[in-house]
């Protein structure tokens, strides 16, 4: 199933439609779908598809060869030509005879492997496509972020040479929850908060299965497909992913603040600072999010941050499958989820369901308050929490409290958020649009309140346009 990919696929066909030469840089971690995506929006179209691996830089010469010939045709002219430069000149020829022609090279940081002078020669070849308008369409793909984000550096010889740089982040809540035909809302919430929004884990689910039969199949039994992949995300950039892991289980497990992960996971004898490198990696990866709370006045300047997890799968793994590693390997699939997962998913799903509630704001905010929001964040003080806060274009602002609980929420829990906002210094002048999320319902006491200035909202509502 392929859904969403909206803005990805117009940009995409945008730039295959261009009469000039167009150079895409695309990026995103592994799993997120470029190539699916890539290959959809080439339907139709002249086009030749290379996905790199790692061999050789002549067998990928050779590899990719092929693939213009299974795209193109064969040509004895082809077969006469070597070396990199020669066949960016077959390409440039082909479009320069036959009109637009679009050219990927997926998984590119693998060509460059072994062959470090490959963005330089890319480069001169670029430039005289563009000196000449030759209806060109390069695609460079990777699943290495801080590689491909590279390519666009200024000391890179590509800087600059990009007519559009592409991420291709995971699929919204409101997206995964497509792939989940037949689950009601509340279930689908808590499939994206256990799965994340990869469209290569969501493709394994069974809908006719329930969450909890996923789960075992696809995560705790013998053999399942995502029991270890964390580890092989890891392993795929790092030569040693302990101590990566280690931060990552870390948060996984609450220990949002700089200080709290430097004590669970460096010696006493390592300078905290030593840690950076690994939480600016992580980063770069996507696998770890950094958060400032919006009421900080200079947050370049502020060490009032947070880290999170930035994949719901991740932190699922970390909090439940981890733990659990030495039984899992026993054979005990079903009882670690009825004894040490089941009985703690509506705690974990706390966290996720903010997660949400955010995205929310930030993404579908316009469809109940009239405009978008320019920013949606969260803020943080030493005795309370807000767990949606931001500002919509036209200047008003929101706070939002979000309760997973199984009773109905009530006039309690606005009275909480009203007092919070009136103490936070962020709504200081305001009159803020007030949010409640809950994944039951609410009070019909506090239902008759419903107004302009304050919104219910369930599952479904998250879910429906």
């Amino acid at each position: 199933m392929f859904v969403g990919r909206v803005r990805e696929m117009a940009a995409l066909r945008g730039e295959f439609d261009r009469e000039k030469p167009s150079l895409v840089v695309m990026y995103g971690r592994r799993r997120v779908g470029k190539s699916t995506l890539l290959q959809r929006a080439m339907e139709g179209r002249r086009h030749v598809y290379y996905q790199a691996t790692r061999v050789t830089d002549a067998d990928s010469q050779a590899l990719l060869k092929a693939s213009i010939t299974q795209g193109l045709g064969s040509d004895a002219l082809l077969d006469a030509v070597s070396g990199w430069e020669g066949i960016f000149a077959y390409l440039r020829a082909a479009a320069a005879a036959g009109g637009k022609l679009v050219i990927t090279l997926d998984e590119f940081p693998y060509l460059c492997d072994d062959n470090s002078a490959l963005p330089s020669i890319i480069q001169k070849v670029w430039d005289d496509v563009v000196r000449v308008g030759i209806p060109l369409k390069l695609v460079l793909c990777g699943s290495h972020v801080a590689f491909m984000e590279g390519l666009l550096a200024e000391k890179n010889p590509l800087h600059g040479r990009q007519t559009r740089d592409l991420e291709v982040g995971p699929l919204s809540f409101r997206e995964a929850a497509e792939m989940l035909p037949g689950w009601k809302p509340e279930a689908a919430l808590r499939g994206y908060g256990v799965f994340g929004g990869m469209p290569y884990y969501l493709a394994l689910l069974d809908p006719a299965d329930d969450l909890a039969g996923n789960v075992r199949r696809l995560v705790l039994e013998d053999g399942a497909p995502l029991r270890e992949e964390p580890l092989h995300l890891l392993q795929a950039e790092l030569n040693s992913p302990a101590r990566y892991a280690s931060i990552l289980r870390a948060v996984a497990d609450g220990l949002t603040v700089r200080g709290e992960i430097v004590n669970r996971v460096m010696q006493k004898d390592e300078q905290s600072s030593s840690i950076t490198p690994y939480l600016d990696r992580l980063e770069q990866m996507r696998l770890l999010r950094r958060m400032y709370s919006l009421d900080v006045a200079a947050p370049e300047k502020s060490r009032n941050t947070r880290y999170f997890l930035n994949d719901p799968f991740l932190a699922f793994h970390y909090r439940f499958v981890l733990p659990n590693a030495s039984a899992l390997q026993a054979g005990h699939a079903e009882s670690v989820y009825r004894l040490g997962i089941e009985p703690h998913l509506d705690d974990y799903m706390g966290e996720r369901f903010e997660e949400i509630c955010r995205a929310w704001a930030e993404l579908h905010g316009q469809e109940r308050l009239g405009v978008p929001a320019r920013v949606a964040g969260k803020i943080w003080a030493a005795d309370y929490d807000i767990d949606v806060a931001g500002e919509l274009l036209d200047g008003r602002r929101i706070a939002g409290e979000c309760k997973w609980w199984r009773k109905l929420a009530g006039a309690n829990v606005l009275a909480d958020l009203a007092r919070d906002t009136a103490r936070n210094r962020y709504y200081a002048g305001a009159d803020p649009v007030l949010l409640l999320f809950t994944r039951t319902g609410f009070t019909p006491e506090l239902k008759a309140r419903q107004s302009d200035g304050l919104h219910l909202l369930t599952p479904a509502d998250l879910l429906t346009a």
